[in-house]
């Protein structure tokens, strides 16, 4: 009688402990939809830093491979063309910028000496220059009413990945949210989209 009682006992605890992980799975799979659905309907945060540098915020996506492939066909053709498997990513970000400038710059002329058929010719081009180092470098030349620019321009992008932890009253544990800040270093340059997936495990 004891055996069967062993045994009975030992089939219920097994039971027990195979529903007791599936529930952690089914809250686990829970909050990362609830967290998902936060991100889709939630809009990047845009804001300025405390330097004036252009900056957003937002929350982070967390896919499995599959939903990757499933809704982000057009992501998932960006990595192969990289050469890369998509089973082999960690997380993708995705950036947007929009770079405007409003600047005066004198206009010079230049001598420009031409060599046709054994014979100089001397000529005026006019152009202008307009520099902000190290972001931004304008050339322009203006001849017969046409304007050639040669612009470059640079941009550094931080991009830092934290934690949100939960508030109660006044203290804060554990884990709210993953949410992804990025820094444009390029004064003139504006963010305009952002977007973090993470990859589940």
């Amino acid at each position: 009688m004891k055996k069967y009682l062993f045994i009975a006992i030992f089939i219920l605890a097994t039971v027990c402990v195979c529903l007791g992980y599936m529930l952690q799975e089914k809250n686990t799979e829970y909050s990362r939809l609830r967290h998902n659905q936060e991100a889709l309907l939630g809009e990047v945060q845009m804001y300025q830093t405390e330097a004036g540098k252009s900056a957003a915020s937002v929350l982070e996506l967390q896919l499995s491979y599959n939903e990757l492939q499933r809704y982000y066909q057009d992501k998932c053709q960006q990595v192969e063309d990289l050469g890369l498997k998509v089973k082999r990513l960690e997380s993708m970000s995705y950036t947007g910028t929009h770079t405007h400038i409003e600047a005066q710059a004198k206009v010079r002329d230049s001598i420009v000496y031409q060599v046709r058929d054994s014979t100089v010719y001397v000529d005026t081009l006019k152009w202008f220059t307009w520099r902000d180092p190290p972001w931004v470098v304008v050339n322009g030349t203006m001849n017969n009413g046409t304007v050639d620019l040669d612009i470059h321009s640079t941009d550094t992008l931080i991009q830092i990945v934290h934690r949100v932890p939960k508030k109660f009253l006044f203290f804060k544990f554990g884990t709210k949210a993953i949410r992804q800040e990025i820094v444009s270093m390029n004064p003139h340059t504006k963010l305009t989209y952002a977007e973090y997936i993470r990859l589940k495990r």
